[in-house]
């Protein structure tokens, strides 16, 4: 009898040993920080284009001076466009630049763009004024309205100005050329004997 007693406390013993701690399991919660993505940034670049010159080729002047204007404002109303000459020869004997009206020209130039003055008379002003403009040698990228400039061809002008070109043929030692009818007047286009034109200039010019 305490035989079987014992073993009934010996199983309810057991038995509480069994249960359930109480504690329950933890559980590690794992974070992972990923690093962002790269991003790539595109820088893109706005290319502005430069405004057109006002600058026109043309028979009474380039757009921003008229022949005849005194040369301080011509000179300054090209520079507004260009920016400063390369080259101003001062006034100068005429025969410097030819068989030049009154007794001192001057000469300046941006590059293969160039302004001629006279202090004489011609059919643009009296006294100190722009006479003539040339254009030769690579010049700025200046062209008349319709767009006729340094290294055209000669069918290129007939085709702009249909009816108001005429060819003269060259004659030792002078190159052959041609008179536009262009706007404002008259222009002379010199040739190449490819008939490229390599000089334009409008004015009264200076003989040889």
């Amino acid at each position: 009898m305490r035989r079987a007693l014992a073993l009934t406390v010996a199983l309810l013993l057991l038995s509480c040993s069994d249960d359930d701690s109480g504690s329950s399991p933890t559980t590690t919660a794992s974070t992972s920080t990923e690093a962002p993505a790269d991003s790539t940034t595109t820088s893109t670049t706005t290319t502005t284009e430069p405004a057109p010159s006002a600058i026109a080729l043309r028979g009474d002047g380039l757009g921003v001076v008229a022949l005849g204007e005194v040369p301080d404002v011509a000179v300054a109303a090209i520079t507004d466009e260009l920016g400063e000459p390369s080259a101003d020869s001062g006034w100068q004997p005429s025969g410097s630049f030819g068989a030049c009206p009154g007794d001192r020209s001057r000469s300046v130039e941006w590059g293969g763009l160039g302004l001629l003055f006279t202090d004489g008379s011609t059919a643009y002003g009296d006294g100190e004024h722009l006479s003539t403009w040339r254009v030769s040698d690579a010049p700025p990228p200046v062209a008349t309205a319709k767009g006729l400039g340094y290294g055209a061809t000669a069918t290129d002008a007939e085709d702009l100005y249909p009816d108001h070109v005429e060819r003269v043929p060259a004659e030792d030692p002078f190159p052959a050329f041609l008179t536009i009818d262009a706007e404002g007047g008259t222009i002379t286009a010199y040739l190449d004997e490819a008939d490229s034109i390599t000089n334009l200039e409008a004015g009264a010019g200076c003989g040889e």
